[in-house]
């Protein structure tokens, strides 16, 4: 059997010391800032596609696509739909994106539940404290993207920035019929309205004004979040277990007495690591959904400008948090980074 490898990330003979080369080759598998490229590179796809397919056409249904867990999921749908994912009531839309933070919130924990690491298996690059330190960093970081999320699409000490930037720019709320103010609620005055969700729910529309793709954004910075939540979760286990994979873990777990597992000390039980292994599949399915919803969005919704808008905030707000960190070391004690 090959050498044995503990929970605590010791195995059967000593362990030596990192090699400089080791360590060399540690910070050039990190993920790179240009990883953030993937995404212009899907909304590019996602654009010629719209312009050059023949059974591709710009949506003729004028509410913007935005995104929010009270969303009003009863629009109706434009009768020249051409294609299922154009309309706001496909499945993915309903149940993964409108609900999005709850899938990315959910793939999270699970992670965390799953990791595996040992500050002291790890680098000293990235040797931040305690286990516990670990974690309080992961969950500060889960803070703050889902603050930006918060403050972007749902809430900013009032209407959110991407309702602000709406009206700001000259967006209105107008009826949705015209002609038809009267089925509003009494004398509300429309052009007042300053978010989205009420303007609907007065039977009212968005018109004109730079309307955030709000999609685009909550896509991105879910996508990203998790590949680098994943990313670190990899790097602290793979440091706990430097020489073993989920499915060889499972596998050798299986076959190792309780008594071979006592004399090694500290060994992972077999549903332990499955239920990592299992953990990772779940993360990469919402990342791989994010990515295809993504692209939805990017032929049929929205203006080139708008999607932009929202990529560039949602990129800016994964560099501060993930990549910034390189270039200060302070905050990189507060948040850790990749």
């Amino acid at each position: 059997m090959s050498q044995a490898v503990r929970r605590n990330g010791t195995t059967s003979s000593p362990q030596t010391k990192a090699s400089p080369e080791r360590e060399a080759s540690r910070a050039r598998s990190r993920p790179s800032p240009y990883m953030l490229l993937v995404y212009p590179i899907i909304l590019t796809l996602g654009v010629l596609f719209s312009v050059l397919s023949p059974s591709a056409s710009p949506s003729t249904y004028s509410a913007p696509f935005t995104p929010g867990v009270a969303s009003d999921i009863n629009t109706p749908q434009t009768p020249q739909t051409l294609n299922y994912f154009a309309g706001k009531g496909n499945f993915l839309n309903l149940y993964f994106v409108k609900i999005g933070w709850f899938w990315t919130t959910l793939a999270f924990g699970l992670l965390q539940l799953t990791t595996t690491n040992d500050p002291k298996q790890q680098p000293p690059s990235s040797r931040t404290g305690s286990k516990n330190n670990n974690f309080l960093q992961a969950l500060l970081r889960y803070s703050l993207i889902t603050l930006t999320w918060i403050f972007t699409t749902q809430w900013f000490f009032g209407p959110a920035l991407i309702d602000r930037s709406f009206t700001s720019t000259g967006g209105r709320c107008v009826p949705r019929h015209h002609g038809k103010v009267d089925s509003l609620a009494e004398g509300i005055e429309l052009s007042s309205v300053a978010t989205h969700l009420s303007c609907k729910a007065f039977g009212g529309k968005w018109l004109g004004g730079h309307d955030i793709s709000g999609h685009f954004f909550m896509l991105v910075l879910s996508s990203a979040f998790l590949f680098l939540e994943f990313f670190i979760s990899e790097t602290q286990t793979q440091a706990a277990h430097p020489h073993i994979s989920p499915e060889a873990a499972a596998r050798i777990a299986t076959e190792t007495t309780e008594e071979e597992k006592r004399a090694v000390g500290g060994w992972e039980s077999e549903a332990v690591v499955k239920a990592r292994l299992w953990t990772q599949y779940f993360v990469w399915a919402v990342i791989v959904l994010d990515a295809w919803m993504l692209l939805m969005t990017a032929i049929w919704f929205h203006t080139l400008f708008e999607k932009v808008s929202g990529l560039a905030l949602a990129s800016l707000c994964v560099w501060g948090v993930y990549f910034l960190p390189r270039l200060s070391p302070e905050w990189r004690k507060l948040v850790g980074g990749v």
